[in-house]
């Protein structure tokens, strides 16, 4: 089953307050410049160990597409105090209704040397996307990479965390602007289809997908599904039907991405389209969301 987890937008979470105050959000301690630490893949995707509170070792899935830390499954609810009628609607990709779920202020994250401090913590009790031998236990994004350029080989299995401000681009790197909306990293792109069609649109770097290239909502017309339909992965809000049409091209300005599988969904939620792990494994990846850079290197 491919696992997609983009664009979750949370309704009723006003970031700023929650990271009002001295030392809010994640950081470095002062004597380490550049903090490294090798994950383990899940269907591809990114995962993390994370510590929680002192005493809550879990594993995240590293997600461009997720605002703030989740977790699933109700075992948590009883570890965490959470915020009395502040609950919180989200959704993603997949055909079911939107998440309800319940805010905890003021956590404690660690992750190797990359501390948090004043860590807003989403629990969903209701639904367990993750089978218990998968060890899975939530996603984590934007909280992250709004604080740090992170640097991703995926052939050795290395992420690495710079302060963003700072940071300078690593040599040998293709660098292409990166804007972000809804705390989604977004590039100008050209899809190349097979059939000599194109069209230009917003990509989404998305490492929270298992799959390629995936083209959503506006940009994916009716009749280009029929009744191609089948299942292709599993997101936030359920099943997610789609279907497959070929190979197609990427145009990153100078960069490009060659003879990639490409997908066609519908989504209620979503207009863009988005690059997955499917593709992103080929490249390392420096994402910069403060100076608004994302570079690539064929690997």
């Amino acid at each position: 089953m491919k696992w997609l987890f983009p664009g979750v937008l949370y309704l009723l979470l006003s970031y700023g307050h929650v990271l009002s105050g001295p030392r809010a959000g994640f950081y470095l301690p002062d004597s380490v410049q550049e903090a490294s630490l090798t994950y383990r893949n899940f269907n591809s995707l990114i995962v993390l160990p994370v510590t929680i509170n002192d005493t809550m070792h879990l594993n995240l899935i590293l997600d461009t597409g997720c605002r703030n830390l989740v977790l699933f499954g109700d075992k948590f609810q009883k570890y965490f105090r959470v915020e009395k009628g502040r609950e919180i609607k989200f959704s993603g990709l997949g055909e079911g209704n939107p998440l309800n779920g319940m805010l905890s202020l003021g956590n404690k994250v660690a992750i190797n040397e990359v501390l948090g401090e004043k860590i807003p913590v989403i629990i969903v009790p209701q639904r367990n996307l993750f089978k218990k031998k998968d060890h899975i236990d939530g996603i984590i994004g934007y909280d992250i990479f709004i604080r740090f350029e992170i640097e991703l080989n995926p052939v050795v299995n290395l992420i690495k965390f710079r302060p963003a401000m700072n940071a300078i681009i690593p040599e040998g790197f293709t660098q292409v602007p990166l804007r972000i909306e809804d705390a989604r990293p977004l590039l100008n792109s050209v899809v190349l289809l097979e059939k000599n069609e194109f069209q230009k649109l917003d990509i989404m770097i998305d490492t929270g997908s298992s799959l390629g290239l995936l083209l959503k909502g506006t940009p994916a017309p009716q009749n280009e599904i029929g009744g191609q339909a089948e299942l292709i992965g599993k997101g936030l809000n359920g099943l997610i039907e789609g279907a497959e049409v070929g190979e197609g091209k990427v145009l990153l300005e100078d960069f490009e991405m060659n003879d990639k599988t490409v997908h066609i969904i519908h989504s209620r939620w979503h207009t863009y389209g988005s690059i997955g792990m499917q593709v992103l494994n080929e490249y390392a990846i420096v994402l910069n969301y403060c100076k608004a850079y994302v570079c690539f290197k064929k690997v």
